[in-house]
């Protein structure tokens, strides 16, 4: 299976500027980073590695724009990102799996 079929967190900010016409320039401004960053980020497939605060300010930038093209719209990290369960056969992923009575109480 090739790795980009195997991609679990899909990042959208291409996406989410296309659909608000938004330019690297006007994100840039907005969050303070430089157009080349916004480019960098806005191309990328995966999520790349950013900071809760670069997140935010992408989300507040986003929605700032948006309102100022005359769209009624709140940006959110879940807009950014999608997630999307790997069930492949190879995995060794066990989740939140529970002895029986490890929930049981003995009754006095």
């Amino acid at each position: 299976m090739n790795i980009l079929e195997k991609r679990m967190i899909k990042w959208k900010l291409r996406e989410i500027m296309a659909r608000g016409r938004i330019t690297n320039r006007e994100l840039a401004q907005y969050i303070n980073h430089h157009e080349t960053s916004v480019s960098r980020m806005k191309m990328s497939d995966t999520m790349p590695r950013i900071d809760g605060a670069t997140l935010n300010s992408l989300c507040n930038g986003l929605s700032k724009l948006f309102q100022a093209k005359g769209h009624n719209v709140i940006i959110t990290p879940s807009d950014l990102i999608e997630y999307a369960f790997d069930n492949d056969q190879d995995s060794q992923v066990n989740l939140i799996e529970q002895p029986e009575n490890s929930c049981k109480t003995d009754s006095i």
